[in-house]
């Protein structure tokens, strides 16, 4: 195929993810036929998953290539990414009154997902992307893909450094990074996040704006219907909502002091507490529960095991970042504490 051809499908694929609202069809054969591309272009697919390897950081895991590939296929969470990015590119341009907007896109992968299908729609002299990940692998096919598609005019510097250690060395307009799992657990996104933010000047946007844990005590026959049934058609449902258990955002950086402590109601019929996650990428434009892999509800504790007074959760950092929490259980004559961790 042709770099014309490529170039057009590229651009009708990322025009039609921000016009397809939920239209789960058009936005299946939208990520479908980016990917066709890029994978063609790059010779990187989630084919080769466990071919190529994770680099292990002391911040968290930073996922191979073709992991990385593999997210573009998860659809909605491509496109609202893309959506709530494309706002914030609009926002600043109509803001800017000289020169280009810069971009700071963290975390590439060997597609450059999040930013690559939209530079088509906006003209070099109005957007300019530098761009970061650790992996040489996936600089190099990024490399590849964007020297195919004609988009250097677009591209600034690329640097292969670690995004939570990385020095800023300009001004960004807009800086991006989407490294996580449910709960944020095993990648870096926090320490990216508490690395890049304070270095941005007060009027920069960070995407995603915020990631939000929260806790709610489920019915295991509830959850489970609400999956087999279609909405309009599910018997009644309900969770006790216990409150959020950890948030991560431009004004809410150090884990340190996120500690919550949650008091747990006496409701036998709800005996499983479950960890949701929802990512506000921009605006209105967000993730919230089975929308995508990264807000997949978690399992994170069986009250039958032992009845509980309140569960203190934080946030622990590291090689293996992840949730962890100190149950507090009462039984007929004595208190014990458990330690639990996601």
């Amino acid at each position: 195929m042709d770099k014309t051809s490529d170039i057009s499908i590229v651009r009708n694929a990322a025009q039609s993810l921000l016009d397809c609202a939920d239209d789960f069809f058009l936005m299946k054969q939208s990520v479908d036929a980016l990917y066709n591309v890029f994978s063609r272009i790059t010779g990187v697919s989630p084919a080769h998953i466990g071919t190529d390897k994770d680099i292990m950081l002391p911040s968290g895991k930073a996922i191979s290539p073709s992991a990385a590939a593999h997210c573009l296929l998860e659809m909605k969470r491509t496109a609202v990414f893309l959506r709530g990015i494309h706002q914030a590119i609009l926002q600043k341009i109509e803001n800017n009154t000289s020169g280009p907007i810069h971009i700071l896109y963290a975390g590439t992968g060997p597609y450059g997902t999040l930013v690559i299908p939209l530079l088509y729609l906006f003209t070099p002299d109005k957007i300019q992307v530098d761009l970061l990940d650790i992996n040489p692998v996936s600089l190099e096919a990024l490399r590849k893909l964007i020297d195919e598609l004609q988009l250097n005019d677009y591209i600034g510097s690329v640097f292969c450094e670690d995004a939570t250690t990385f020095t800023l060395s300009r001004h960004y307009d807009i800086a991006i990074s989407e490294t996580m799992l449910a709960c944020l657990k095993s990648e870096p996104q926090v320490a990216v996040m508490q690395n890049i933010i304070p270095q941005l000047q007060p009027e920069a946007i960070f995407i995603p704006e915020e990631i939000c844990i929260d806790a709610a005590l489920t019915n295991p026959k509830m959850e489970q219907d609400r999956l087999l049934y279609y909405e309009n058609e599910a018997p009644p449902f309900r969770r006790i909502a216990l409150g959020n258990v950890f948030a991560v955002n431009k004004q809410n950086l150090d884990t340190d002091r996120m500690q919550k402590t949650i008091e747990i109601p006496d409701e036998k019929d709800f005996p499983v507490l479950k960890l949701f996650t929802t990512v506000k990428v921009f605006g209105s434009e967000q993730l919230s529960e089975n929308d995508s892999s990264i807000t997949l509800p978690v399992n994170f504790y069986d009250l039958r095991k032992q009845p509980t007074l309140h569960i203190a959760f934080w946030y622990v950092q590291g090689e293996k970042p992840h949730i962890e929490s100190r149950v507090v259980c009462k039984p007929a004559l004595y208190q014990t504490e458990i330690m639990n961790s996601l």
